[in-house]
Order: structure tokens, then C-alpha cells, then sequence
């Protein structure tokens, strides 16, 4: 049986919706090479909590409503509905939508725009399997990844294997990715974001959340834990940065760790500030904005270089995007056909 839900979560989940759109809207994205990124980086990297939050609470209710008596009911039913969301939204983004280039690109942009997702898509079978023709829909394979292979450890209940798996993978994922060019960096030829990698340790996280009694003072861990992950992967970030050459938009390290899992612990264990009643009405939302933003994002490409230098439109432009993304599967969703790819 689904368990009651706790409207913090669909706080948190709307809060972290926001960052993600911030992270794909680009603010204070620097035009020329060598222009000055300290802005446009640091507006960024306060973003990184968001993507694993969601992990963290895909765990959490994956194992809080997993039904043991029918564990691969639970199973299928789940991963059916990610890798049918997978392939309609990859396909979706092959339309030729993008009209808005059209007045200064001509009658072919919206065609070679879209025409740009297919090549990415099929570039490879890591393309095409674990990122999407989307930049954002990577996520969808990578829960689907972390749910599979924890579902048969869930029904054994054997979480010390389960964490092993976690952490091996993720110690993968750090070395292969933002530490591959440290002393200790490997060449694993993925992108270690992708996959089970990234996404299986914050799942893990989730689950192990579900398990854990809420008490007194497991809110004032929860900030604990948030707090220090945020100082944690802002000084690790810049100082991969500084002596390795980083990469511009590094998407995560080891203090990224405690910054989703603490993130999530909020949402879980109902912090304060989460109680709001706009948020906990507009959080069921998320799924369908997570899905959409990109469309809205995209036809708003040709104010980006015109309005690059305008501080004003760099900040309004993340509430535009997201704010109509919002209203715009509010609309949609009223419709049965549209409800079952946005929510």
C-alpha cells in the first residue's frame, strides 16, 4: 500500500526543480572564452544538490512503498514507467519544435535544431542508452539503472551489500570523472555521470533513509549534513579547479555526497522552511516541468545573445522558464493524453 505523503518531499521536489532549470537556463554564462565564469560558476555549483536530492527521494519511496509480497510487481511496474517516459521524450525531442529560430535561421534551423538531437542520441550506444537526445533525460536511464540493480538486494533486504555496490560504484564515478585528472584519475571511457555510477549511491542513500526511525534530532542532522556537504563541494570544486584544470561545469564530487543526501534528509524530515503551501500544491508538478523546461528553454535561444550582458534578464529569465514550464503543464495535464508523459 502507498503511504500517505509527506508534503514536505513535494516541497523539496519543486525547490530542486528550480535549481535544475537555473543549471540548464545557463545565468551569467560567459560569451567569450576567456570572459570572467566566476559568477556563472558559482550560481552553478549551488545547483548540484538538486539532480541527487531526486535520486535520494526516488530511493526513499521506492523502498518505502516496495511491496515484499510482490516484490517485482513493484519492480515492473516502476521500471516499465521510466523507460517508457525514456524513449517518448527522446523521441518527442526529435520533433522539429524549436520554431522560434526560424525568423533569423531560416525554414531548415527548427529542422537541423532538432536534426541535432539525433546526432546526439545516436552517437554511440552510451548515447543512445544512458544519455538520451536531451541533455536532462540521462537521468531517466540512470534511476531506471539504480533501480534495477538494487531491487533484488531490497527484496533480500541485504543492505550492507547494497551500500558496497553504492559506494564502489561511486568511487567510479569520482575517479573517472571530476578526479580524472588527479594522480589518482582513471580512464573509464564513459562518462561517469551517467549509468549506475552516479545516480546508485543517492538511491541507495534513499532507501537507507526508509529504514531509519524519524526522531528529534535526526532534522537537526539533516542540516547538519547539508551544510557541511555545501562547503564540502564548493571548496573541493574550486580546488579541483584551481590545480587540475576542472572541467567548466563540473556536475559532481565527493562532497556533492552529503549535499543531496542532506538536501533530501530535508524534504524527508520536514525542515521549516518546506512547509509552505505553494509549494507542497505546485511539487506534484515536478516530474512534468523536469520533462518540459528544455522546450521552454529552447524557444527563448534567440534573446540569449542580445540579452547576454543585461543583469536583469540573466536572473528574471530562470523565473521566466521556470515559471511558464510550471504553467504550462498545469494546462496540459488536465488532459488524460498529456498526464500520462508529465505526471
Amino acid at each position: 500500500m502507498i503511504k500517505d505523503r509527506i508534503k514536505t518531499i513535494d516541497s523539496l521536489k519543486l525547490v530542486a526543480i528550480f535549481f535544475i532549470v537555473t543549471i540548464h537556463s545557463l545565468p551569467f554564462w560567459p560569451l567569450e572564452p576567456l570572459g570572467d565564469s566566476t559568477l556563472f560558476l558559482v550560481i552553478n555549483q549551488v545547483c548540484r544538490f538538486a539532480v541527487p536530492a531526486f535520486f535520494v527521494l526516488s530511493g526513499y519511496l521506492y523502498a518505502t512503498n516496495f511491496n515484499h509480497e510482490r516484490p517485482f510487481h513493484s519492480y515492473f511496474r516502476t521500471t516499465k514507467r521510466l523507460g517508457f517516459l525514456y524513449v517518448f521524450w527522446c523521441l518527442i525531442y526529435l520533433i522539429p519544435y524549436n520554431i522560434a529560430l526560424i525568423p533569423t535561421g531560416g525554414m531548415r534551423a527548427s529542422i537541423d535544431f532538432s536534426n541535432s538531437h539525433y546526432q546526439a542520441w545516436t552517437n554511440g550506444w552510451q548515447s543512445f542508452f544512458l544519455a538520451g537526445s536531451k541533455v536532462h533525460l540521462w537521468f531517466l536511464p540512470a534511476l531506471w539503472l539504480a533501480v534495477t540493480l538494487s531491487t533484488p538486494l531490497i527484496v533480500q533486504k541485504n543492505k550492507v551489500i547494497l551500500l558496497v555496490v553504492a559506494i564502489t560504484l561511486f568511487l567510479l564515478a569520482l575517479f573517472g570523472g571530476p578526479y580524472k585528472e588527479t594522480p589518482v584519475g582513471i580512464d573509464l571511457s564513459i562518462y561517469t555521470r551517467n549509468g549506475p555510477f552516479f545516480s546508485m549511491v543517492f538511491f541507495t542513500a534513499g532507501v537507507v533513509l526508509a529504514g531509519i526511525r524519524k526522531t528529534q534530532r535526526i532534522l537537526l542532522y539533516s542540516y547538519i549534513i547539508f551544510f557541511l556537504g555545501f562547503f564540502w563541494h564548493f571548496v573541493e570544486f574550486f580546488w579541483l579547479r584551481k590545480h587540475f584544470g576542472s572541467y567548466l561545469m563540473n556536475d559532481f564530487n565527493s562532497g556533492t555526497l552529503a549535499y543531496g543526501i542532506g538536501a533530501a534528509m530535508l524534504g524527508i524530515y520536514g525542515a521549516k522552511p518546506l512547509k509552505n503551501a505553494w509549494l507542497e500544491k505546485n511539487g506534484r508538478y515536478a516530474l512534468g516541468i523536469y520533462l518540459l523546461h528544455m522546450f521552454v528553454i529552447d524557444f527563448f535561444m534567440p534573446l540569449r545573445i542580445p540579452l547576454a550582458n543585461n543583469p536583469f534578464w540573466e536572473v528574471g529569465k530562470v523565473f521566466v522558464f521556470f515559471l511558464l514550464t510550471l504553467w504550462l503543464v498545469k494546462a496540459l495535464i488536465k488532459y488524460p493524453m498529456f498526464k500520462k508523459v508529465l505526471e
